[in-house]
């Protein structure tokens, strides 16, 4: 009687305990549905924002220098997505061979010493086109002090007739 008595409450308890996880599995997953919509809404926005705005957002991983830019970014430079993300070096000649050397010490600098940036430069896009921008460049800086990357915009200073984007 005991045995069966243990049994049966060892049943209850597990029931309980299945009954209380699909519940709380339930409960993440509407969380996470609403931050995935609520994620592709700030994605919405930053694009429609980067187009009125004129300018685009990049990112560059300090560890592996990989540079990830937003459709803007690419659009400015007049280079086709399908080419993929270029490599630092590669988006470093894109500007203008006068410019070149204080973007790379403004990079280097960052990746460094951790030190935000801010200049005005020329982009030469894929078309020939010059471009006035001016670029900004700020780190994310780990727990331990150490740059992690760099977060930063590209601004087109163009008037919008001297314009030659899509």
């Amino acid at each position: 009687m005991l045995l069966i008595f243990l049994f049966s409450t060892l049943i209850f308890v597990l029931c309980a305990a299945v009954g209380y996880l699909v519940f709380r599995l339930r409960s993440v997953e509407q969380a996470l549905a609403q931050s995935q919509a609520d994620l592709q809404r700030c994605r919405l926005t930053l694009e429609i924002s980067e187009d009125v705005g004129r300018f685009g957002s990049w990112h560059l991983n300090a560890d592996t220098k990989a540079l990830k830019w937003s459709d803007y970014v690419f659009d400015m430079h007049e280079r086709r997505q399908s080419l993929g993300q270029p490599k630092l070096e590669n988006a470093i000649l894109y500007y203008h061979p006068d410019d070149r050397s204080k973007v790379d010490t403004a990079v280097s600098q960052a990746l460094g010493e951790g030190k935000d940036f801010e200049l005005s430069a020329r982009i030469l896009t894929e078309n020939g086109n010059e471009l006035p921008v001016l670029a900004r460049g700020t780190c994310q800086i780990g727990s331990q002090g150490q740059v992690l990357g760099i977060f930063g915009c590209i601004v087109d200073l163009s008037l919008p007739d001297q314009r030659h984007l899509p």
